[in-house]
């Protein structure tokens, strides 16, 4: 017999939030029971849409019976607060990355929810995509040899952000690493394997006085690491590629919500190797000598969707199983963003 489906409540009904909205309302394991924003229009505008009730004070959701996770998209200096009061509530929390600000506000979050029993992930959608897990699951089979080389190119849309945004507010967001690269200094941890350490880092403050450029160089055990982002790019011209050099071949990630993974440098061996890690949703559609392109079964929209549905899928079942382990843990969220702080102040 399946269990019934959770209720989400969602906070912060901005482009992402209502993206999250959509995808949580094609899924069995949940179902949207509640939208709260800070703007009443917008909160009862996306209610209406889902047939469900709207609030504009977290306090008031917290309070409704319906409501047994809140996932929370709202900016990252609320994260703290309105996450302690969630869980402090005997909610579940489904928290957009960054987990908090700093280090103490993270661990504040790790205690209520050992106190309360509640369960707490992060949105870590690197985690959910299929080629993100199948680099790692080679990393870890060793077929390829070690991994000694991650590396990260983030040209991302900054110029389609207002100068006015929160982003550019570090009070507000925490800035590039804390906002942005913990995404990337967790996705590495989990391919290598290991914590992280930050080692050097530098950045780049453009003629309006934003800090849109940095850059670090870290380890994860005893594979290098280098990360790049740049908040310089429109829409239609931001590229990201992550590139991990193993012993044996090498792995090129396209996108921000990669769908595509190229492989070369193999040998037949290689080749061989590789096809066990092939899973259903992932398919070769090119093969030639010593390369190999391996995409997903769907467009960035549908892949991004289903990552989101995958994190909100795991927690449901740990809300419904208190024995089941998360796959995005709070521990997760703490390392990626003490890589991040450290990047900060160096």
């Amino acid at each position: 017999m399946s269990s019934p489906p959770v209720g989400v409540g969602l906070v912060g009904a901005g482009a992402y939030g209502q993206f999250c909205l959509a995808a949580f309302a094609l899924m069995p394991e949940v179902y949207v029971a509640a939208v709260c924003d800070s703007d009443r229009v917008r909160a009862e505008r996306f209610a209406a849409q889902y047939g469900v009730r709207a609030y504009t004070e977290l306090s008031a959701m917290l309070n409704d019976s319906a409501v047994e996770i809140v996932a929370l998209n709202t900016p990252p200096f609320l994260h703290a607060e309105q996450g302690l009061a969630v869980l402090q509530a005997g909610k579940h929390l489904f928290c957009e990355k960054p987990l908090a600000l700093t280090l103490s506000e993270g661990e504040a979050l790790r205690a209520a929810a050992e106190q309360t029993g509640t369960r707490l992930t992060v949105d870590y959608v690197m985690r959910q995509n299929p080629l993100w897990r199948m680099a790692a699951r080679l990393r870890e089979a060793g077929v390829l040899g070690k991994l000694l080389h991650l590396s990260l190119t983030n040209h991302a849309a900054g110029l389609s952000l207002p100068a006015q945004h929160w982003f550019w507010n570090k009070a507000q967001s925490g800035g590039i690493w804390i906002e942005h690269g913990v995404h990337f200094f967790d996705a590495f941890a989990w391919v290598a394997g290991a914590v992280g350490t930050v080692s050097a880092a530098q950045r780049f403050v453009n003629a309006a006085g934003q800090e849109d450029r940095v850059e670090a160089l870290a380890t994860y055990g005893e594979t290098a690491a280098h990360f790049y982002h740049g908040f310089t790019h429109s829409g239609t011209t931001e590229q990201t590629t992550v590139a991990l050099t193993f012993e044996h071949a090498y792995m090129h990630l396209q996108g921000w919500v990669p769908t595509n993974l190229t492989f070369s440098g193999l040998d037949a061996a290689g080749h061989a190797a590789i096809q066990p890690f092939l899973t259903d949703d992932l398919r070769v559609t090119s093969m030639s000598g010593a390369s190999l392109v391996v995409d997903t079964s769907g467009d960035k929209s549908a892949v991004y969707r289903a990552c989101i549905q995958a994190g909100m899928r795991d927690l449901a079942g740990a809300v419904r199983d208190p024995n089941k382990s998360l796959r995005v843990t709070v521990e997760h969220g703490l390392a990626s963003l003490r890589m991040a702080l450290e990047a900060e102040r160096l």
